[in-house]
Parts: structure tokens; C-alpha cells; sequence
């Protein structure tokens, strides 16, 4: 485990370093491009790769007060698996120019590898230190100030351009008073314009320069590059800024403490805004080629293949590489002419560039991925690709060579005659029906409605709302109806009773037609009993003819209906132990007495 680690400690290292031998040398030299006479300033020289031999040109026009101060700095960046780092090397010196005039530093020289390498040169103005500015810019923090001392421009490099052309703006801040931030930031309309940003106001370089015979601080705000989408000429609205400026505050009290601590001070807001600009976009002169992609600047064309010699169905990865500089993200992808029996896919860019004041700077990269599926061997034309050139002020297409590609068979089944692929000598296979390729959603006669119809607010809707309340009232109704009865055990038992007194006479019925005479008296008795215990709400056990009467009697039944009754009932008992009264006539006349007897009870008890 412990060696593993060591080998992948090992790759890593190597992949580290050689990203870094990869990494071309640059070599810049920086300073401000004006400075005061007396002032003191930086000269800056970076370096990304670590050399030796280091010469500096000389400096006669300054005066060197310190230096080098020599630095290193590193990072390291591990993106989608892929390892970069980057080292940086600084010689540092502090100059004075004491002479005013312009001058020019040249290049410096580093050795690295055993390979020498050169620095930018950098021109430098000194000038005048007349007092007038730290004059100024004590007087207006503590008194105010005057439009004069704070404004700013935008400043573009052509007045003139081609539709495509990059357009630098420069925003600058001049001023002479001290400023202490911004609070808000006005950008123009950039209509027909694409836009990148070149840098932004997070590191502002201050230099001088004399405006109508005054000195100011000037500082680049922001710088842009435009590329015009439409000709004609364009109007680019003013930015606006608004900054804070810390103003002095004289008060009346004389505490030593306000001055100590510093809070006689007040932040005032200043908005100023720049002029307009207008541009005028000319349109791209005559002669444009039929294939131009509307690229634009000083361009070349690579064309690469991942293979010329494949099996039938495998992948051909063709790659145009577009590099130089231009409008890049505008380019539209170049169109090969491929066989027709190639599959061809939509291609992928991916850009590699940087935004400069000359355009875009870098590669732009098309990948084509076409898969042949027939044995052959095939020629793709060669790719033209146009662009305008606008330093030139022409259209300028760049040709690729031809590109062959041999295609083998990849297994049994295929044909080949021996020669140039020819469609018309293929086996190909006829489409055929096979079974029901396509299956409808639905089948039959549907339902359609005109476009625009809705069940919502239709009368269907509303009767979807009201029949299931209407229902659930007529359940809810009836069930406590139901429920309540179900309570009254009594109430059910007066109701059924009729029925259940039919029920039994019902039941004595057969047993007078088996000439059964006990247990027809029998059953008539039950009948009777049975049905008054419902009537009168007592138990059977509890009744007797005696009780039965008066009962009766109260509850409004007519003294013949009641003698009838215990004339029955005194029947029944003598006769179910009476041998003498087994006579079938008889036995049919009680049972059609108990049965008109209950019928005259039941509707004289209810009342």
C-alpha cells in the first residue's frame, strides 16, 4: 500500500511538471505610464518560470533608490482531473524620475534553460510637479469642489469600424480631488453590440496627465471590447458614476478628541456622467465568398482526423482548428461535404481564448463525429473557410487538403467490390413491414371536444357539487331517523308487534290443520301475549287477564273488543287441557276470532 502511494505520489509529480514544461515563457515588464517629477515609483518584472542571468537595462533617467526585490508566488489547480500550476517570479525596483520628459525603459533579459528571453520595454512621462494638484486636493476636502476637478471619459480607439470588428472603450476617472469609493454605476445601452469585458474598476492604475493646462489623477475605470452586430452608425449612450468623497467638516468645538479620533470628515455623493459616442459601422465590402462563417479578424484553419483507415460502424473524430485572433464566439461552424451514407453529427465547439484589445486571442475548436456503415474507400472535399479581414479590408478562405478515409468490412453481410464504394452495387436490404411497427394511443371513435371547451363553470360542474351534498343529506336524514328508532326498543317492538302476532297465528295455522290442538292453543296464547307485551310495553311474564283488561281499558279500547279478548284467551287455557275440545270447527272459529280480535286491537290501541 505504502509503494502505491509512492507511484501515485510519483505521477502526480511528473504531470505537475510536465504541465509546467508546457507552459510557454512570458516574460513582462510593468510601471505607470506617468508619474510625477520627485515621485516615487514601481518597476515591475515577472517572470512564470524560474531563471537565471537576470540583466537590467540601464536607467540613466531614474534615479534606483531600492532593488531588486525578488519574490515567488505559486498556485496549483486540479480541474476535471487535469493538474496545473503556476510559479511566478517578481523583480521589484523603486525609481524616482526627477527630469520631466518622456522616456523609455527597454527590455530586460532573464536566462532560463539555457534560453534567453526578453521583457516588454515601457515609455514613462515625468511631469511637472507644479503643487497645484495637492493644492487642490486639500482645498476641496475642505471646501467643495468644482465640476472641473471630477469627471470622466470614455474614450474609443475607431470612430470607424467593419461589422465584426472589435471596438475597445476606455473608461477613465479624472480627478483632483481624493475620491473614497463608488456607490453606483450607470452602463450604457450596448444595443448591436457583443460586449466582453477587458478589466474592471478592482485594481485602478493612477497615472497623470495635463487637461486645459491642468493637472489631474487618472485612473482606467474599466476597459471593453465591442463587436457590432448591425451597420449603420450607433449611438453608445453615456455611463454614468457616482462616487463618495470624503469631505473635511470644520466644527466649533475644539475637542482634541474629535481630532484625534478623526470623525470631522462627511462623505458626499457626486454623480458624473460622460458624453455620448457615436460609431459608424460600415458593411462588409463586395465579394463575399458563398461559405463565409462571419469570422472576422486574422485567422487560421487546422483540420485534424482521429483515424483514415476504420471498420464499418466505428467513429471518425474530425477536428477544425480555428486560431488567430477575431470575434471568435460569433463564428458560425464550417459545413464539410461528407459521402451520404455517412452518419453525421451535430458538431461541438469549445473555445480556448482570451479577450484583448485586438479581439479575441486563441483557438476556437469544431469536432465532427461521422460514423461510415458501408465498406469503401471515401474522399471528403476539402473544407473552405472564409473570414474577413478587416486590416486588409478583403475576404480571405483558407482550404484544407482532401480527406480519405478507407472503410473495412466489420463482419459477414456487406459487399465490397474491390474498388471506390458505388451505392448502386450494395446489397442493401429493402425496408420491410414488420409486424405493427407503430402502435396507435388509442383506437376507435374518441370523444372530441371543440378547443376551448372546459368542464369548469359548466352546468355538469355545478350538478358534480350539488347532487353529492343532496345525497349525503338524505343518508345523514335517514340515518338518524333510523338510529333514533333503533333507540326506542320499545317504540319498534309496538310497531312490529301486529306483524309478529300474524306471524304466530300464522304458525298455529298448521297446527290446526294437523289437528295439533294443544299446541294450536298453545300458539294462539303466545300470539296473544306476545302481542300485547309489544302493545303495553311489559314483559309476558308480567301480564294476566286481570292486568291485560284494565290496561286495555286505559288505553281506550272498547269493552267489546276487551271481552272478546279474554273471552279468547279464557278459551285457550280451559281448552289446551281439555280432551273435550279437540274439535276442528271450533279449534278454526277461535283461530278467526284471534285474528279479527288483534286487527281491532291494533287500530283501537293506536288511538
Amino acid at each position: 500500500m505504502h509503494k502505491l502511494k509512492n507511484i501515485l505520489f510519483m505521477v502526480l509529480l511528473f504531470s505537475i511538471y510536465g504541465n509546467m514544461g508546457a507552459q510557454d515563457v512570458q516574460f513582462t515588464a510593468k510601471a505607470k505610464q506617468s508619474v510625477l517629477a520627485g515621485e516615487k515609483f514601481q518597476l515591475i518584472f515577472s517572470v512564470n518560470e524560474e531563471g537565471e542571468d537576470f540583466r537590467l537595462p540601464p536607467l540613466s533617467d531614474f534615479t534606483v533608490l531600492m532593488g531588486p526585490s525578488v519574490m515567488t508566488s505559486s498556485s496549483t489547480q486540479i480541474i476535471n482531473g487535469k493538474v496545473s500550476r503556476n510559479r511566478q517570479y517578481t523583480y521589484t525596483y523603486i525609481l524616482k524620475g526627477d527630469k520631466v520628459g518622456k522616456y523609455t525603459i527597454n527590455p530586460a533579459q532573464i536566462t532560463i534553460k539555457g534560453k534567453k528571453y526578453t521583457s516588454n520595454k515601457i515609455n514613462i512621462e515625468v511631469i511637472k510637479n507644479d503643487g497645484s494638484l495637492q493644492k487642490q486636493q486639500q482645498q476641496s476636502s475642505d471646501a467643495n469642489f468644482s465640476n472641473d476637478d471630477l469627471f470622466i471619459r470614455v474614450i474609443n480607439n475607431k470612430k470607424s469600424i467593419y461589422q465584426g470588428e472589435p471596438l475597445v472603450l476606455t473608461t477613465k476617472i479624472y480627478t483632483r480631488i481624493d475620491l473614497d469609493n463608488v456607490s453606483d454605476i450607470k452602463h450604457p445601452d450596448f444595443r448591436n453590440f457583443i460586449v466582453q469585458d477587458l478589466s474592471d474598476a478592482s485594481n485602478i492604475e493612477w497615472s497623470y496627465e495635463y487637461v486645459n493646462n491642468k493637472q489631474y489623477r487618472v485612473g482606467t475605470f474599466e476597459q471593453k471590447v465591442l463587436y457590432a452586430q448591425k451597420t449603420g452608425v450607433q449611438n453608445i449612450s453615456p455611463t454614468e458614476i457616482e462616487f463618495l468623497i470624503k469631505q473635511r467638516v470644520r466644527r466649533r468645538s475644539a475637542n482634541i478628541f474629535d481630532e484625534f479620533f478623526d470623525n470631522n470628515y462627511r462623505i458626499v455623493k457626486k454623480r458624473v456622467k460622460s458624453k455620448p459616442i457615436q460609431i459608424t459601422v460600415k458593411p462588409y465590402p463586395a465579394g463575399r465568398p458563398r461559405d463565409f462563417s462571419g469570422a472576422v479578424g486574422q485567422l487560421n484553419m487546422k483540420v485534424l482526423t482521429s483515424a483514415n483507415k476504420v471498420k464499418v460502424n466505428d467513429g471518425i473524430t474530425i477536428k477544425v482548428v480555428i486560431s488567430g485572433t477575431g470575434n471568435h464566439k460569433l463564428m458560425s461552424s464550417p459545413t464539410f461535404n461528407f459521402p451520404t451514407d455517412f452518419d453525421v453529427f451535430d458538431p461541438t465547439p469549445k473555445n480556448n481564448f482570451k479577450n484583448t484589445v485586438a479581439g479575441m486571442k486563441g483557438t476556437k475548436t469544431f469536432e465532427y463525429l461521422i460514423i461510415p456503415r458501408f465498406p469503401g474507400k471515401f474522399t471528403i472535399d476539402p473544407l473552405n473557410f472564409s473570414y474577413f479581414d478587416y486590416k486588409s479590408k478583403s475576404f480571405k478562405t483558407i482550404s484544407s487538403q482532401p480527406i480519405v478515409i478507407e472503410v473495412e468490412k466489420s463482419g459477414e453481410g456487406e459487399e465490397y467490390t474491390g474498388g471506390t464504394y458505388s451505392p448502386s452495387v450494395v446489397n442493401r436490404e429493402d425496408v420491410k413491414f414488420v409486424g405493427k411497427d407503430i402502435r396507435f394511443i388509442k383506437t376507435g371513435n374518441p370523444n372530441l371536444k371543440p378547443k376551448g371547451t372546459f368542464l369548469f363553470g359548466s352546468m355538469l360542474f355545478y350538478l358534480g357539487y350539488i347532487i353529492p351534498v343532496l345525497i349525503f343529506m338524505i343518508v345523514f336524514v335517514l340515518y338518524r331517523k333510523r338510529m333514533h328508532e333503533n333507540e326506542n326498543l320499545h317504540l319498534v317492538k309496538n310497531k312490529k308487534a301486529n306483524k309478529m302476532a300474524q306471524k304466530r297465528l300464522k304458525k298455529s295455522s298448521a297446527f290446526l290443520k294437523a289437528k295439533d290442538h294443544e299446541a294450536f292453543y298453545d300458539e294462539v296464547l303466545k300470539a296473544l301475549y306476545t302481542y300485547l307485551s309489544d302493545k303495553l310495553y311489559l314483559p309476558v311474564s308480567e301480564l294476566n287477564k286481570d292486568k291485560v283488561s284494565m290496561l286495555i281499558e286505559e288505553r281506550g279500547v272498547e269493552s267489546e273488543v276487551k271481552d272478546e279478548l279474554i273471552s279468547i284467551l279464557d278459551t285457550c287455557e280451559f281448552a289446551r287441557f281439555s280432551p273435550e275440545s279437540g274439535a276442528s270447527e271450533e279449534m278454526d272459529k277461535l283461530y278467526k276470532r284471534a285474528l279479527s280480535n288483534i286487527s281491532k286491537l291494533d287500530n283501537q290501541i293506536k288511538k
